[in-house]
């Protein structure tokens, strides 16, 4: 039996700018941040622990 291939990617969200600035007035009142370059290197970072502490559990 053939299987599906996985998706990946997803295509980006696409939101009025009234709902956009709702929902990201709530990420900051959460105390969170909604700047793009700071979460495009967080997520960096975590996908390097990740990477590590999976490297140090399995040894590979």
């Amino acid at each position: 039996m053939k299987q599906a291939k996985r998706r990946y990617r997803y295509p980006a969200l696409e939101m009025a700018p009234e709902v956009q600035s709702t929902v990201d007035a709530e990420i900051e009142a959460q105390g969170y941040s909604t700047h793009a370059p700071a979460m495009a290197a967080w997520s960096a970072w975590l996908k390097r622990s990740i990477a590590f502490e999976r490297k140090q559990a399995t040894g590979r």
